[in-house]
């Protein structure tokens, strides 16, 4: 008996407990418009439809703020369906002849209605008894017509109309008396409008930035969400229908508007690949064979590591820092004389980034790069030449860099793709393995061509394919030493080339 009575007595509290109330909707029941402020006078952010949806965020008097199409703004109730416990409060606060006190007569010998005149219609209280009866005003004409304010079309003395829009509405004239245009004037018109995002499949919108809590909406992949502040991992969106509700941020797809997001950006990639790397060797006067004149190449895999932070400065401005690192591993290396030399290659480059918004739809970016670069090639074993008979010296150049590049983030929906070209005109450091010298004073000049497209796979990850080229020119201001074991035969000062072609493919990842 007595577990019946506890499980009756946890129905009934289960059924009595409170819900978290539902986000109000409401509808326009004709064409209306949607204000910065409480008032007819504010600037207008939007024109609306019959029918159009839209979530209701408070109530004062006779408006309503609400959110609509991604823009907050006020809304006259009158314009609206509103819910039963709200008609009544709706219906009273119209703007009436005999409501606003203007007149308690409909026409000659006519009076007004008994039961709701004057401010009894606004829901005033009578005056004391000894002071002067005030007549009842609309929420918005608080104060008096004359000095310090400017008549509205309310304030018209007899035989003049006041204006009025074709939808009915009053006539947006602003305190200056001119016509307020859509969207002119007030911060909040001039707000620009939030981003845009989707998701790429059926996602669940919950009420509050949590799983457990209740489900708002579910959102399609094809349908438009309006982006709006951020809590932790969880952004609250907003679909046409005036839906509402938090979604995970990392479900979102989120469009800028032209010029790109004015947030911080910050990315990590890795990317796998291969290249061909090759080495030219020219001495005039030398024997047609290693080490005067000859070109050697090799395949590599590629590894590929690289993250880049940037910054908005002003208005169209970004500032930033870029990272890079491949490593080459040949296979199987390069052959002379029956033999296979492996070698590693090493290529380092960090650059500082200053970059112009073109302001385009397609967020397109123009930088300036100044930079470091490294690179190193290394023998293996290079010492022992029995495995190098070629006596290929290890190499190392470090040099400063200057560079342009132009990124085109979203140059479809999904792609989007960037160009740099990167040089080494002076400053370069060269060193080759002592008493395997080609030459004396060693001196490099660079050029380094980079391309990348992306593929938007999901709203913080890219696919990314690069394709890039180096080559570098290499002078000796004189012959090898004395005490070179290079062997070079001719007179002559040598010079050489390197070149570089590596292709990747991998991830790149925005946090």
């Amino acid at each position: 008996m007595k577990w019946k009575l506890v499980f009756v007595v946890l129905v009934l509290g289960a059924l009595a407990w409170p819900r978290p109330a539902a986000a109000e909707k409401v509808k326009t029941n004709q064409s209306t418009k949607l204000y910065s402020r409480a008032g007819e006078q504010s600037p207008v952010i939007l024109k609306l439809k019959p029918g159009q949806a839209m979530t209701v965020l408070a109530k004062d008097g006779r408006w309503i703020k609400v959110r609509v199409s991604g823009r907050t703004g006020w809304i006259p109730r009158s314009k609206v369906d509103m819910p039963n416990d709200d008609e009544e409060l709706a219906r009273n606060t119209r703007r009436r002849p005999f409501v606003d006190g203007r007149s308690t007569r409909r026409g000659p010998g006519e009076g007004g209605p008994d039961d709701r005149v004057g401010a009894d219609a606004t829901g005033e209280a009578d005056e004391p008894a000894g002071k002067p009866t005030r007549t009842a005003k609309s929420d918005d004409d608080d104060r008096p017509a004359g000095r310090g304010r400017k008549a509205s079309s309310d304030d018209a003395p007899a035989g003049r109309k006041s204006t009025k829009d074709a939808d009915g509405d009053d006539g947006d004239d602003d305190a200056r008396g001119g016509k307020a245009k859509d969207g002119d004037g007030g911060d909040d018109a001039k707000e620009p409008a939030r981003p845009m995002a989707h998701v790429a499949k059926a996602t669940d919108v919950y009420n509050d930035p949590n799983s457990k809590s209740d489900i708002s909406f579910t959102a399609q992949p094809r349908a438009a969400l309006y982006v709006g502040e951020e809590r932790g991992k969880w952004t609250f969106v907003e679909n046409d229908e005036g839906e509402a509700g938090f979604v995970l941020t990392s479900k979102l797809d989120i469009e800028h508007p032209a010029g790109g997001p004015r947030s911080r950006a910050i990315d990590a990639r890795a990317r796998l690949g291969v290249a061909i790397i090759r080495q030219s060797v020219s001495t005039p006067g030398g024997m047609l064979t290693p080490p005067d004149n000859y070109t050697a190449s090799s395949s590599s895999f590629t590894i590929a590591l690289g993250a880049s932070a940037l910054v908005p400065y002003a208005t169209r401005y970004w500032l930033g820092g870029e990272f890079a690192y491949d490593f080459d591993k040949a296979f199987p290396g390069i052959s002379y004389m029956n033999k296979s030399t492996g070698f590693s290659y090493h290529n380092l480059n960090l650059r500082a980034l200053a970059g112009y918004d073109l302001q385009r739809s397609n967020g397109m970016i123009a930088f300036a790069r100044l930079g470091f670069h490294y690179d190193s090639f290394q023998v293996s074993d290079v010492a022992n030449f029995a495995g190098n008979p070629a006596k290929i010296p290890n190499q190392i150049i470090a040099a400063p860099t200057l560079g342009v590049a132009l990124a085109i983030p979203r140059l479809t929906k999904d792609i989007g793709l960037k160009a740099s070209l990167d040089t080494v005109l002076f400053g370069a450091s060269v060193s080759q393995t002592k008493n395997l010298e080609d030459g004396t004073g060693p001196s490099a000049k660079a050029l380094y061509l980079g391309s990348s497209v992306t593929y938007r796979w999901k709203p913080k990850m890219d696919l990314q394919g690069t394709l890039d080229v180096a080559y570098t020119s290499l002078r000796f201001s004189g012959a090898a030493p004395a005490t070179s074991m290079r062997g070079h035969t001719g007179g002559g000062v040598s010079s050489g080339t390197d070149v570089s072609v590596t292709g990747s493919f991998g991830l790149a990842y925005a946090f």
